[in-house]
């Protein structure tokens, strides 16, 4: 799909370039240049890597004119060789494929020096101290969070590229910027979902710039998004808080473990399966009969019961849980798929006829998210007057929270949406042109992926493909994600990736010759053919998961460029 949309936004591309054809290119700009690197340690999939060689070729050609003092065009397009990962299979797998794309394409009307309207497909940046990790607001889906980098670029990519449209101004002199702008999604399906987003940003002092904004994403959508037919609907009913009025009495269940001592004295493991009705407490002594010097360890509950009457909670869930042993093989469920219920005894047993249940509310758990961000930036050098050419000194940071509203079951806590990060450039007295170093925290318990989310999600086997719900992984696409198979929600506990860092340096070696570097544990997921994850194979499509998924895990990347 994401190769189509590259296609037509270039066959768009040509047609204004060739109605304006006649007017003088005031500023033409081309580059090439050539990423080298590895991943010295990290994942693709299930699969580990370890020195995994990765390289790109890419060469763009920017054009920028104006036209009248009241016009302002931009045309940047360019092309990318590269080898999708793993480069294990068949020829077609590991031959160098190419990947053509638009840069930029976008007029901007001047209406004064402080007033401008842009529309077109353009980069849009406002933590501009940053190099690789923030900017949250517009590059980040809130439900689950997930976060990116890299991605076509693979370093110096803190910035978004944003199809749409924007007012911006200016005031006091340059000291006070704001925009105000509506934005089209094409990265993640369902596409063309818009997202209305304000951004500010103050200079109240020398070297000292605030700025903060918001983001109402995926706020209206066309109506175009889709998703292939389901089994019984289990996807749908995974994104559906209920509150059913007439919920039969619900039995606890557990798995109980123990340890006790054996008949040759030797202390042993073991566990059994209880069932006890609401409202009384879990007696193991039947469980524990015979059983010498026995203690238990742990109650790991499967159920949570509950008396008849209102019952709440997702509803795939509530279809899931049974009333019967763990060894029968005649359950009778509560809550049927056909919307009926059955009351059953604390053995399994149908206790009363089935009927139709009531729900008396329905929350439809969405990606619609309210966005918000907050960034600051202390540039030392201007502050203080240093020589600019002993190198760049400043201290940044970035505070976003993703989804403002909690919803019910999947994403109760507003802290685990709540990605913070701090940067500082460090001067090196002539040797380098920048040194960069950033870090990030993001409590966040689900996997960093977007594969719920993605257009290349699930097929019609596992649930959606582009789904506006707002869905956690299951358990089929990571052993750490959702199973909804069983009867209630178990939130996962995935934190080895909440950390992440990035160092980035640029040398200018001769006019026209530029030297970047950057050794980073970040969010960077690369173009793969067909390996292990969970989606077929696709020219230029992008893992779900980052390459450095824990946090001893890192890559580097050498980007020498040239151009004119």
């Amino acid at each position: 799909m994401k190769r189509y949309l590259v296609g037509s936004f270039l066959l768009v591309s040509l047609i204004p370039g060739k109605i304006v054809a006649d007017v003088p290119i005031e500023k033409i700009s081309a580059q090439a240049y050539s990423d080298v690197g590895s991943i010295v340690s990290g994942s693709f999939g299930t699969n580990k890597v370890e020195n995994l060689y990765i390289s790109r070729l890419g060469v763009n050609i920017t054009a920028l004119d104006t036209v009248n003092g009241k016009l302002r065009l931009s045309v940047g397009v360019g092309g990318i060789f590269y080898q999708a990962l793993p480069s294990v299979g068949y020829f077609w797998q590991q031959s160098v494929k190419f990947g053509p794309g638009i840069k930029e394409a976008a007029a901007e009307v001047l209406f004064t020096p402080n007033l401008s309207l842009e529309q077109g497909y353009f980069p849009l940046k406002y933590n501009h101290p940053a190099m690789d990790l923030g900017e949250y607001l517009l590059k980040s889906e809130s439900y689950p969070a997930a976060l990116t980098t890299g991605g076509w670029t693979w370093v110096d990519s803190a910035f978004a590229r944003v199809l749409g449209m924007r007012l911006k101004a200016s005031h006091f002199n340059g000291k006070f910027k704001h925009e105000i702008g509506i934005y089209t999604e094409i990265i993640n399906s369902p596409f063309f979902d818009f997202t209305p987003a304000y951004l500010f940003s103050w200079k109240p002092a020398n070297g000292v710039e605030i700025g903060g904004g918001i983001a109402l994403q995926r706020w209206f959508s066309p109506g175009l998004g889709y998703s292939n037919t389901l089994g019984a609907g289990r996807a749908d009913t995974a994104a559906q808080y209920v509150t059913i009025a007439n919920f039969p009495e619900v039995q606890n269940q557990a798995e109980v473990h123990y340890t006790y001592t054996d008949a040759t004295g030797k202390k042993v493991n073991g566990q059994s399966f209880a069932v006890w009705s609401p409202g009384s407490s879990l007696n193991t002594a039947p469980i524990l009969t015979g059983k010498t010097n026995a203690t238990v360890t742990q109650v790991q509950m499967i159920q949570d019961g509950s008396p008849a009457g209102t019952r709440s909670g997702i509803k795939t869930f509530l279809e899931n849980m049974q009333g019967c042993s763990a060894d029968s093989a005649n359950c009778t469920t509560y809550l049927r798929k056909d919307d009926t219920l059955t009351s059953v005894d604390a053995n399994g047993a149908r206790s009363g006829s089935d009927s139709l249940i009531r729900v008396t509310k329905t929350v439809e758990i969405t990606r619609k998210a309210i966005n918000v961000d907050a960034h600051f930036s202390l540039d030392f050098t201007e502050m203080f007057g240093w020589e600019k050419r002993n190198g760049s000194c400043g201290l940044y940071g970035e505070w976003a929270i993703l989804g403002v509203q909690n919803q019910p079951v999947y994403y109760q806590s507003i802290v685990q949406r709540m990605p913070v990060m701090a940067g500082v450039h460090i001067p090196t007295f002539g040797l380098l042109d920048l040194l960069d170093v950033e870090t990030e925290y993001l409590d966040n318990p689900y996997l960093d992926q977007d594969y719920q989310l993605s257009s290349s999600g699930y097929d019609g086997t596992h649930g959606l493909s582009g789904s506006n719900q707002a869905i956690p992984d299951p358990i089929e696409s990571n052993p750490n994600g959702v199973d909804y198979s069983l009867r209630k929600f178990v939130l996962p506990s995935v934190h080895g990736d909440d950390w992440k860092w990035s160092v980035f340096a640029v040398k200018t070696i001769l006019p026209g010759l530029k030297l970047k570097i950057q050794v980073a544990n970040d969010h960077m997921r690369l173009q793969y053919f067909d390996g292990d994850e969970p989606a077929g194979p696709a020219f230029g499509a992008t893992s779900v998961l980052p390459q450095t998924t824990r946090l001893s895990h890192w890559y580097y990347v050498a980007h020498l460029q040239w151009g004119f």
